[in-house]
């Protein structure tokens, strides 16, 4: 038994160190995903669903969309649409890859929003999967839009992740939710 009275004091703060000293940094809380598979609007891609989130695909409202996600607090979103590619375009995106798509569809979006790019068009690999990925914010909501574009040979299709008025980049948890929301897209 310790009877020597530093040792005493100093156990508490010892017992303390050992407990906090071991643990781990903040983690990122990982998106759970709902069980099974929902199909796109066009029958061509299949999706899970984020858990705290519904689909809002089947709506009359989403006609313009693939696939339509709401947040359940409607502060977010994913939508996926067709990029709908002539033969010529077709054969230039073959050709140039998808951050030439990523240029166009930028140049489309940033001029119909007012958008502001944040982050400009990189290729990542998700699932061993390319995708095309950029990032910007609406002039006039201070809305976050995280775009992904891929490609599944025979249609192409941008994934619009909107984060209304925080910015997803500094949301890893939303960042974390667009991630596993493409590892499982199903083409």
């Amino acid at each position: 038994m310790l009877r020597h009275p530093v040792l005493l004091r100093a156990l508490p703060l010892l017992l303390l160190f050992l407990l906090f000293g071991c643990s781990s940094g903040p983690r990122v809380a990982t998106t759970n995903l709902r069980a099974g598979y929902f199909p796109s609007r066009d029958g061509a891609l299949q999706y899970r669903l984020p858990v705290g989130w519904f689909d809002a695909t089947a709506d009359s409202q989403a006609t313009g969309h693939v696939i339509w996600l709401m947040r359940n607090d409607y502060g977010a979103s994913i939508t996926v649409d067709e990029v709908r590619l002539d033969a010529a375009a077709r054969m230039e995106i073959e050709r140039g890859g998808l951050l030439q798509l990523a240029q166009l569809v930028m140049s489309l979006t940033t001029g119909d929003r007012g958008a502001m790019l944040v982050e400009p068009p990189n290729m990542v690999v998700v699932n061993g999967r390319q995708f095309c990925r950029y990032e910007m914010v609406a002039s006039s909501t201070r809305d976050t839009l995280r775009m992904t574009l891929f490609d599944t040979g025979g249609k192409a299709y941008v994934v619009t992740a909107l984060l209304q008025d925080k910015g997803a980049s500094r949301d890893p948890q939303f960042a974390s939710i667009q991630e596993n929301f493409l590892s499982t897209l199903r083409w």
